[in-house]
């Protein structure tokens, strides 16, 4: 669903450990621990955006073409709506 938009959902806390940033999924609890990549993604959901501004934003600074960033990017924030860290609101 490219046009749904993302959230950082209320309950999720984020910190920067060793230079990495750690999430705690308010639904239970849990720890994920986020490469660079899914760091900038965090950073760039401070605001909702939709997957095509997030690969916009994503292609601008890494090396990606589009169809991988997508399909590196789908998986992740399907993850991250599962634990509660993200919410998704279709269009």
């Amino acid at each position: 669903m490219t046009d749904a938009l993302y959230r950082r959902a209320p309950g999720a806390v984020d910190a920067v450990v060793d230079g990495q940033v750690v999430l705690l999924a308010p639904v239970d609890f849990s720890y994920q621990s986020l490469d660079r990549v899914g760091g900038r993604v965090w950073e760039l959901l401070a605001e909702p955006r939709t997957v095509d501004d997030l690969v916009g934003m994503l292609r601008s600074q890494f090396d990606v073409d589009e169809a991988r960033c997508r399909a590196d990017l789908l998986p992740f924030l399907d993850r991250m709506t599962s634990l509660g860290i993200l919410e998704r609101d279709a269009s």
